[in-house]
């Protein structure tokens, strides 16, 4: 209780913003259906909150680092679009029509699953919690639960997502046992994969400074991975659509690159992670909501998307005036 009555700010905010980040300032969900709340409560709850606060406890106990945040935050994607929406499975619907009966493998998607579950790790989990960080620096790289709090969370939440698939879900009803095994079989092992990757990829050290730092770099460096990552990818599919490997090897390609790039740098400061990150939202925003409002004649996503740009923007000058902060994460 001492725990959650000192970091209960931080957790709040972690859950709240989450899922704003990944589903209305995508232009996955416009805010009107998110803030009812038959949606509000279940995804600030259940279908983020619990989840990535987990997976956030868990990489400050096996100090990960924001690489190995990034691995991790591929978890939560297999929970979401997994477990949770079930995307990545033929022939349910889609959330991008593009990719409904593209690259099958088991009817799995799978230059939709290479281009969701990195984003996933960009959005859901990476971006929030370097900006949380920022904003409470004493509670930066340290525990917010107690490690049976933080178990007990995972198991039900983990638990009722796993339920939730094998008994509820719809995938169950459209593919043969065998077939649904293999898909379920492919979730877990990808989770331990991206679980074993979260513990070897490098650790950039975050270091604090006196100095104040040049932030249009790394915020353009972040822009720039979006485009040629996210950006990239969706043309492919979108315009192109080539035989699935070629997109598949793109994709991860661009992603190596991105990491490539990140990991040649052995210390990062807060405001340096947080300006690139805060690149790549900036990015989505004007391409995903603000260009594709404008191509489609969407006045309230052209203009949504104007908003987000100017948040993501503010939210960078505020950035640069908290240049000082603690050390955190190993």
């Amino acid at each position: 209780m001492n725990a959650l009555r000192r970091n209960w700010k931080p957790i709040l905010l972690l859950m709240l913003l989450s899922p704003l980040l990944a589903e209305v300032f995508s232009g996955s969900m416009p805010a009107s259906d998110y803030f009812q709340p038959g949606i509000f409560l279940p995804f600030t709850i259940f279908v983020y909150g619990l989840p990535i606060l987990v997976l956030r406890e868990l990489a400050v106990h096996r100090r990960v680092g924001l690489l190995g945040l990034w691995a991790l935050g591929i978890i939560y994607g297999l929970f979401n679009e997994g477990l949770i929406s079930e995307t990545l499975y033929h022939p349910l619907d889609p959330a991008n029509p593009a990719y409904d009966s593209y690259g099958l493998v088991a009817g799995v998607r799978i230059p939709w699953a290479l281009f969701i579950l990195p984003w996933h790790g960009v959005f859901s989990l990476v971006t929030p919690v370097v900006l949380i960080d920022l904003l409470f620096p004493r509670q930066a790289g340290v525990p917010w639960l107690p490690k049976k709090a933080t178990w007990a969370l995972g198991i039900i939440t983990g638990g009722l997502a796993v339920a939730r698939f094998v008994f509820w879900g719809e995938n169950r009803t459209v593919q043969e046992g065998g077939v649904f095994a293999l898909q379920a079989a492919i979730v877990l092992g990808v989770g331990v994969l991206a679980y074993l990757l979260a513990d070897r990829l490098p650790r950039p050290l975050y270091i604090t400074s006196d100095r104040r730092p040049v932030l249009w770099k790394p915020f353009a460096a972040g822009a720039a991975l979006y485009a040629a990552w996210f950006i990239g990818t969706e043309l492919l599919v979108s315009i192109v659509l080539p035989p699935w490997p070629i997109t598949a090897v793109y994709t991860v390609a661009a992603v190596s690159a991105g990491l490539w790039l990140i990991s040649r740098r052995r210390e990062i400061r807060p405001v340096t992670a947080a300006a690139f990150v805060l690149g790549t939202g900036t990015a989505q925003a004007a391409v995903t909501v603000l260009l594709n409002g404008l191509l489609v004649a969407d006045t309230f996503r052209a203009v949504c998307g104007v908003i987000f740009i100017t948040a993501y923007l503010i939210t960078l000058r505020e950035v640069g005036a908290r240049h000082r902060t603690a050390d955190h994460f190993g």
